[in-house]
């Protein structure tokens, strides 16, 4: 009888309560990441930027492989006794084609995932704010979405002001 009395009881008190849990009103919308990120001016500027770099690094890796290619066309007609000092001299050429080619394309991925990084972070305080700024609730990525009305999506209302701001 005790038991049933306390479970009545917890009952009644989360009826009293559960009110004033759901009284605000609950404001949700979701936002296209992928797009945003794609779209934002900053990222644009920036993927061009890296795109020359890796076109840059491109084109010395292009004309460092037609060395070596020349070096080891030179190996196979001189005599026996400057093949090893040639040898030596396209062994090392290759290491420096290597590195060459480790280090360029590293620094550019380097160089993304920074700028990357401080891209988000531009996304994560224009949503803070119009989130504040506009009651919502929740805002969430479009991609945790299964279904949601067009009216909650904000995508387009975010990349407005992210990029009207990036242009200030």
């Amino acid at each position: 009888m005790k038991k049933l009395l306390v479970v009545f009881l917890a009952i009644g008190l989360t009826g009293v309560f559960s009110p004033a849990i759901f009284a605000k009103d609950l404001k949700i919308g979701y936002v296209d990441i992928i797009k945003v990120l794609n779209d934002y001016e900053k990222t644009k500027k920036y993927d061009a930027t890296l795109e020359e770099k890796r076109k840059e690094a491109e084109e010395k890796l292009t004309k460092k492989k037609a060395d070596l290619e020349q070096m080891q066309k030179k190996l196979s007609v001189i005599k026996e006794g400057e093949k090893q000092k040639e040898q030596e001299k396209l062994t090392k050429a290759v290491e420096e084609y290597r590195e060459i080619e480790r280090t360029s394309f590293v620094d550019i991925k380097k160089a993304r995932d920074e700028k990357m990084k401080e891209i988000i972070d531009d996304m994560d305080k224009v949503i803070n704010t119009y989130a504040k700024k506009n009651d919502f609730t929740l805002i969430i990525n479009e991609n945790a979405v299964l279904y949601g009305d067009k009216v909650m999506d904000i995508t387009s209302d975010i990349l407005k002001i992210a990029n009207k701001n990036y242009k200030k």
